[in-house]
């Protein structure tokens, strides 16, 4: 997948949605027609509209991303996953969390999400589904699961294929450990322009979650306010497996 079949598929659902809206209210309306007493048709049209006029400018938006990203043919992204030292970070719809991990090019180099995500997850409330342990995988570009974690509400666990803890990501502490070594990285929200969340080890930095500012020639192919995370390059296998964790903390339950 490239970023420009990303803003397709989303224009697409939009369009979907405004669909469904004007399918819904033509049958309400013509019930209502049927009616004895008829009701105010007037409120009954205004959700409606309100909905229809949000789909449309969602539908806009994407359809011009689409239409104006230039998506290189390159196989940069096909590299190892772990040698990418940046991504840039796009929500899909989920109960939870999925989120697409692009490479600059505007190729797709991985996804997390729910390794085995349920149905009805999309009804339940999410002060409810906050409470419930999920799974998340870290998927490369060809579906390989290279790490599991393992929620509950915002604090995330690295766990092995064995279900033992590697290393831990605390929400409200802001902090994270890798329990063999016992070093701990700590995250610091270091701007207040723009959204600039950094993860350290000791005074070294490890990571850097910003949006709001993009290199010239990635804004050719993403939105600007797309979020980047970016990895320093000393950084180890370790380090990036933790960073994720505070990524996955910090987007939950975010609008997707």
């Amino acid at each position: 997948m490239s970023i420009q079949q990303y803003y397709q598929k989303t224009a697409q659902s939009y369009v979907n949605a405004l669909v469904i809206s004007v399918t819904l209210l033509t049958v309400l309306l013509c019930a209502c027609l049927l009616l004895p007493s008829k009701p105010p048709l007037g409120l009954l049209v205004i959700p409606f509209v309100l909905f229809f006029i949000v789909q449309l400018q969602g539908f806009l938006r994407y359809y011009k991303h689409a239409k104006t990203c230039e998506c290189e043919a390159t196989n940069d992204a096909f590299e190892d996953f772990f040698s990418n030292q940046d991504f840039l970070l796009t929500l899909a719809p989920a109960p939870a969390l999925r989120l697409l991990l692009f490479h600059p090019n505007g190729r797709l180099a991985g996804e997390i999400k729910e390794t085995n995500s349920k149905l009805w997850r999309w009804f339940l409330p999410n002060l409810m589904d906050f409470r419930l342990k999920k799974d998340f995988g870290l998927y490369d570009h060809q579906g390989k699961l290279l790490a599991v974690y393992r929620a509950k509400n915002k604090d995330v666990e690295l766990i092995d294929m064995g279900r033992n803890v590697v290393a831990v990501y605390v929400d409200h502490l802001q902090s994270g450990k890798v329990m063999e070594t016992g070093v701990e990285y700590m995250k610091s929200d270091d701007s207040a322009v723009y959204t600039d969340i950094r993860m350290l080890k000791g005074s070294q930095l490890v990571s850097r979650l910003q949006k709001g500012w993009m290199p010239v020639g990635w804004s050719k192919t993403f939105s600007v306010n797309t979020p980047i995370l970016s990895f320093e390059t000393a950084v180890n296998q370790t380090d990036k497996l933790l960073a994720f964790a505070a990524v996955i903390s910090h987007y939950q339950y975010e609008n997707h």
